[in-house]
């Protein structure tokens, strides 16, 4: 696949299970697309503050602001949201500014379900159209994790079931058309090569294409140790050390700069075997999520870092391009 028409969709919805790296994964897709000369935003809608981390930014707001050269940030927040809503549909700005100091939204969304996702979609809305601020070539969306993000696609479904007629069913048709339009958005699910989120993540899937009906693209399968060493490599290893022939080991780690112990050469091979022993798991859970999508995988590969910053999003952003170029 080329990259242009990986990055086609204007609109690119990140999601996963809790904990399987998603906003990394959003991150990274920013990198990928400002290489190549789109101005990114990327919206969070949680309010973790992870995403400007990641790009050694401070934290950011309601205003799209830049992290990283091309790259803006923000964090859509529903009572500014139904503010701008108030001032560009009906030129309220002086309203709009009681309703954002107040606990209206709070109010309305509590006895009307699915507003605040409604309003946060309705943001991504005039992004897309550049209604407001700045304009932008690809808006990551950094969606909630997989089982929120379901209802919050939904939302604007159920809306415009719910509101048969007037500007609110119009309004909510507009959304509807925006996320069911593959040349305009695309949902990227973002798992571990792990039981529990293989699961999840087809099980979305199915819900996505069947219910929701929104296009789905490359899922990316994070944090997949590397298969440096097969299992004869391995088993070699343990040959040498069970015979107490280390000078080959030794040999080949001075060859590198590396001046190693005895304890040293065990506990590196006891990492080998672990690390292999765990790829091997990871290649029976993707085997499974092969088989169970047909949408292509893009692996993408464990970090071994004590935290992530910039240059680890930029590594994972090396592995999607590399990926995509092989689809």
């Amino acid at each position: 696949m080329h990259l242009d028409e990986f990055l086609a969709p204007k609109i690119l919805i990140v999601s996963g299970k809790g904990g399987v790296g998603k906003t990394t994964v959003a991150a990274a897709l920013a990198v990928v697309a400002a290489r190549h000369g789109h101005r990114v935003c990327i919206a969070e809608v949680d309010r973790k503050g992870t995403m400007p981390k990641l790009f050694g930014a401070t934290d950011i707001d309601y205003k799209p602001r830049e992290m990283s050269p091309g790259i803006y940030g923000m964090s859509i927040v529903p009572d500014e949201a139904l503010a701008e809503y108030l001032d560009v549909q009906y030129h309220m700005k002086r309203v709009s500014r009681v309703f954002t100091s107040s606990h209206f939204v709070d109010y309305i969304t509590a006895t009307a379900p699915g507003l605040k996702d409604i309003l946060v979609l309705g943001k991504i809305w005039y992004l897309e159209q550049g209604r407001t601020g700045p304009q932008f070539d690809t808006i990551i969306l950094d969606a909630p994790a997989a089982g929120h993000m379901l209802t919050f696609l939904s939302a604007p479904m159920g809306l415009s079931d719910a509101v048969r007629a007037g500007p609110l069913h119009r309004q909510a048709d507009w959304l509807v058309q925006m996320l069911r339009d593959p040349r305009r958005a695309r949902v990227h699910l973002v798992t571990l090569a792990e039981e529990m989120p293989i699961s999840e993540t087809l099980e979305t899937m199915e819900v996505l294409h069947n219910r929701i009906q929104i296009d789905t693209g490359p899922v990316f399968a994070n944090a997949v140790y590397p298969a440096h060493l097969t299992t004869a490599d391995v088993k070699r290893m343990d040959e040498i050390l069970d015979d107490g022939a280390l000078d080959e080991l030794t040999t080949a780690a001075e060859a590198v700069g590396l001046r190693l112990e005895d304890e040293d050469l065990q506990a590196l091979a006891g990492y080998a075997r672990f690390i292999t022993a765990r790829r091997a798991i990871q290649v029976k859970h993707l085997r499974k999520l092969k088989q169970g999508t047909q949408d292509p995988i893009v692996e993408l590969p464990f970090l071994f870092t004590a935290g992530l910053a910039l240059p680890g999003v930029e590594e994972i952003a090396d592995s999607i391009e590399e990926g995509v170029a092989k689809l």
